[in-house]
């Protein structure tokens, strides 16, 4: 029989606060910062379906059965399971979606595709989706935030807390109490798996089977559970739990601190570069300088980027010879925002590997390591751009925080012309429809499960979808 003393459990307080959070007492900002995120993710989803990349996924993941939820992209349904993994590889491709400092993951991805699949699959009111995206969300981030730099060094952390935040809003959706959902939350635990190795062996395709993972293991999780198979109740702590496992010490303090006054889904970052989000430090100052100083790309001899380890370990490729690579190449990123005053979510494509002066400028770009940096990460994204000028004249901008952060957040107009951006091609008043479901998301009156299935029908029906290559 299982162990039911759970007081002591370090997942228990957030099973007892997921399972019994209500989508209609949320207040604001909370219900805000909802459909900002919710028009981030469907973004992000839009923009994976022109991926050349989005049609394997969309296979392997989709699988061959027939069901009731929505692929984008993909005329036939599929079971939920496969709709969710499916969905968040798509969500994935384009490195577009939402982070957070402190669990140095993309929570959106693992989250939203779980809510949407069974809002179609159970025709889920607007409350039963906000409650399970804010669980999902408070859950994930905070795993995340207790696995820490240590973990997120060998591991990806997306996939592994990204677990937990997927199998916690499924538990909300079914109605889990507090022990099955920390069964669920034991179950993912068992699961969360995901290795940076794929970097180094130049396979960053791969990236986006992280997030999917994620998702068909955390929604298997809740289902376990929901059938009354009980997890591993000290999946985290225990003899061998996780932090066990990878050699890591958690404070389980992180995990319950503040929870219900204090809401992590505040503290995402919605990206303001189509890239890595370890450089946009980085971009954010280079920008920075280059129109306070009026620079030119002419004007450049080098240029010398500072920042955190954790930016020379994930984003330092020095020789990108795909688009993946080069969306985790500091150096290919800089040189090519130096030479084309932007990089957008629309002007940054695939053609960029073929522009031979931004493959010239970035062999004189040098990304570094300051230790100071390394300490103040996760809590802040510090980064220092030095450009060295042809005349012998040096300048240079410091940022802590980046662009999209709390402490330098979108406003909804901002992030309506960010999604245009993201989603360009798409017919215009289709567009309007997804910022319109975002924007009533966090309302009373917000959207049922059928209008997903109607505007994912309508992206596959009437949404123009290019290839990307």
């Amino acid at each position: 029989m299982p162990d039911t003393n759970y007081s002591s459990c370090w997942l228990f307080p957030l099973a007892q606060w997921g399972a019994g959070l209500d989508g209609d007492a949320l207040a604001e900002p909370v219900r805000s910062r909802l459909g900002d995120c919710a028009l981030d993710w469907w973004g992000a989803m839009i923009a994976g379906t022109r991926h050349r990349l989005a049609e394997p996924y969309r296979r392997v993941l989709g699988g061959p059965v027939a069901g009731d939820c929505s692929v984008a992209g993909c005329p036939e349904g599929r079971p939920p399971l496969q709709a969710a993994a499916a969905n968040a590889a798509l969500s994935h491709l384009l490195e577009v979606d939402d982070g957070h400092r402190l669990a140095m993951m993309h929570p959106g991805v693992t989250v939203f595709p779980v809510v949407m699949a069974l809002a179609e699959h159970m025709d889920l009111s607007a409350a039963e989706m906000r409650a399970a995206v804010v669980v999902g969300y408070e859950v994930g981030l905070r795993v995340g935030a207790l696995l820490g730099k240590a973990h997120y060094a060998t591991c990806h952390t997306t996939a592994t807390a990204g677990c937990f935040g997927a199998a916690a809003a499924a538990a909300r959706i079914l109605g889990l109490d507090a022990e099955r959902t920390l069964w669920a939350l034991g179950h993912a635990g068992t699961q969360a798996a995901g290795l940076w190795q794929f970097l180094d062996d130049g396979a960053e395709a791969a990236k986006a089977f992280h997030p999917a993972t994620a998702v068909r293991n955390g929604l298997t999780a809740a289902m376990l559970a929901s059938e009354g198979i009980p997890g591993a109740a000290r999946v985290l702590e225990g003899r061998r739990g996780l932090l066990a496992a990878w050699g890591l010490a958690g404070d389980p303090a992180v995990l319950a601190d503040g929870l219900g006054d204090r809401f992590e889904i505040l503290q995402t970052t919605l990206k303001g570069w189509p890239a890595c989000g370890q450089m946009h430090s980085s971009l954010d100052a280079l920008r920075d300088l280059m129109r306070r100083e009026r620079l030119r790309s002419d004007d450049i001899e080098r240029i010398v980027v500072t920042g955190p380890r954790a930016q020379v370990d994930i984003a330092d490729v020095r020789d990108p010879r795909s688009f993946e690579e080069a969306k985790f190449s500091t150096r290919f990123c800089i040189a090519f925002l130096a030479l084309e005053g932007s990089l957008s979510f629309s002007n940054f494509t695939p053609d960029a590997l073929d522009r031979d002066a931004v493959r010239r400028l970035s062999e004189r770009v040098e990304v570094v390591e300051e230790p100071s940096f390394t300490a103040r990460f996760p809590a802040k994204r510090p980064a220092r751009v030095e450009v060295l000028c042809r005349d012998g004249s040096a300048f240079s901008a410091e940022r802590s925080f980046r662009r999209g952060d709390p402490e330098d957040p979108w406003s909804w107009a901002d992030l309506v012309e960010r999604f245009d951006a993201i989603t360009v091609g798409l017919e215009s008043v289709l567009r309007g429809e997804f910022v319109a479901w975002s924007e009533a998301f966090g309302t009373a009156a917000g959207p049922q499960g059928g209008a997903v299935r109607a505007l994912f029908r309508r992206l596959i029906e009437d949404g123009e979808i290019r290839d990307e290559a």
